[in-house]
């Protein structure tokens, strides 16, 4: 070999099997065919870049163009540094937001064919994004996009505004199937009927169990499934009657053949025990002018964990409120305890700390203007929350002859794998902080990440198999 010759070796990483899910999904194909663009470079190729960048350098998007150079991105798709400048990938993400759910559509059935998808059961949960910054995006663009604005934060802050996100995935693999960009403050309950038709237009109106969590537990929700003959599988919210219904049918519990995967591997004798009971109950609603009436079976769960969590988190509650009785009690008479308004305001915010201040009776006396406190546990009430510790409560319309106890409590808790993708979307694709400014281009990188999720995702489901 002579001697002159020299060789340039890049390193590429993942990106070539990457490009593969790309090709086998046909993403920039398919976007190009169904979203309207005028430019020198392919609105397909401008977003498998930015869907690249996400799964193999998930940073806010700043400089794609010199990322894309040093990775090899620009050989491959036979671009420059200079053609991925913000203004063309922010046009690019605007035009995406506008014509995203028709693109996701599309995408998902390419995904059903080229990798035998079955999307017959489909969970869904909202999470929120939190952004930093000032955003005096009011004015809504068309069609309208979700605001920045202040909500209930998962973190607990309250000074920073927020966007919402409802995802929509496969219980095989995980695989997102839609998802529902939402403003900051928008109610979780009232996005399951959008949810539903955008998932209508994504799969088709072929059967498919819808699961969900307990915000899906309204008549109106529950009866527009039954009336557009779909299947359902939520938690209850638990509810004082049902609080009452739950003890009355405690003879009833039978024990439920159920094991966590993490216990799988257990000891039969270690492993945590299930019991379950179910009765028939009825809820109607309105749905399109006329009177839904939906029979549907009600379920209570016990779970031997839950109900020793529970059990650890009301004897902590307990003991908190007593030792404040206990300092109410040793501070009488000074500071600001002199005043019987004063020491019923201190008696009731310690009530107040937790529910199990309703386990508490207190006599305030007073006798020669000295006042003395005396305070006791309500056993009765203690023992009957006992009974009701590791409770939940289950909805469905499924049949009872085909789906088992056994079986819906296997499918409701397969609803984690939501929890696992909102994990992947705020740790390993990074989608705060975002660093974008208009509503339009938020909603567009929003779909730009559920796109790198599909990929991630299947990728993930196709090592599992083997």
């Amino acid at each position: 070999m002579d001697a002159s010759t020299r060789f340039d070796t890049q390193v590429v990483g993942a990106m070539p099997v990457i490009a593969n899910y790309f090709d086998r999904m046909e993403m920039a194909a398919t976007i190009d065919e169904l979203v309207p663009w005028e430019g020198e470079v392919s609105l397909g190729a401008l977003i498998e870049v930015l869907v690249l960048n996400r799964l193999l350098n998930p940073k806010a998007m700043f400089r794609i163009g010199d990322w894309a150079e040093k990775s090899a991105a620009t050989d491959y798709f036979g671009l420059t540094a200079e053609q991925l400048n913000d203004d063309r990938l922010g046009r690019a993400l605007e035009r995406i937001a506008a014509h995203g759910d028709d693109v996701q559509a599309a995408l998902v059935m390419k995904a059903v064919n080229a990798f035998d998808l079955d999307i017959s059961q489909i969970h869904y949960d909202i999470t929120t994004i939190e952004l930093f910054g000032s955003y005096d995006c009011e004015d809504a663009v068309t069609p309208p996009q979700p605001l920045p604005s202040y909500g209930h934060t998962k973190s607990g802050r309250k000074n920073v505004k927020q966007l919402q996100q409802g995802l929509s995935v496969a219980g095989d693999g995980g695989v997102p199937i839609s998802h529902l960009p939402l403003s900051g403050n928008e109610s979780e309950s009232k996005t399951h009927l959008e949810n539903l038709k955008k998932l209508e237009k994504t799969v088709g109106k072929s059967a498919f169990l819808y699961i969900a969590d307990t915000k899906l537990d309204t008549p109106q929700n529950l009866c527009q499934i039954y009336a557009r003959k779909g299947k359902f599988l939520c938690g209850g919210a638990f509810q004082p009657k049902l609080k009452e219904q739950c003890l009355s049918l405690q003879r009833k519990f039978c024990k439920i053949n159920y094991c966590s995967n993490s216990q799988r591997d257990w000891p039969a004798e270690k492993r945590d025990a299930y019991k379950g009971t179910e009765v028939e109950d009825v809820v109607e609603s309105e749905v399109d002018g006329r009177l839904v009436r939906l029979k549907y079976r009600l379920i209570y769960i016990w779970s031997e964990r839950r109900a020793r969590d529970q059990a650890k988190t009301r004897e902590r509650h307990v003991k908190r409120i007593q030792e404040e009785f206990e300092k109410i009690k040793r501070n009488l008479n000074k500071y600001s305890l002199t005043s019987k308004e004063a020491i019923v305001r201190r008696l009731e915010k310690a009530k107040g700390m937790y529910s199990e201040g309703d386990f508490f009776d207190y006599e305030l006396r007073q006798r020669n203007g000295k006042f003395s406190l005396a305070f006791k546990l309500d056993s009765k009430k203690v023992s009957r929350r006992k009974k009701i510790e590791g409770v939940f409560v289950l909805k469905t319309n499924l049949a009872r002859s085909t789906y088992p106890l056994s079986r819906l409590l296997e499918l409701y808790r397969d609803q984690n794998c939501v929890e696992r993708r909102f994990g992947d979307l705020k740790g390993r694709l990074a989608v705060s902080p975002m660093f974008l400014k208009k509503p339009e281009r938020m909603a567009g990188l929003l779909y730009v990440l559920v796109w790198a999720l599909m990929v991630m995702s299947l990728m993930e489901r196709s090592v599992r198999k083997e």
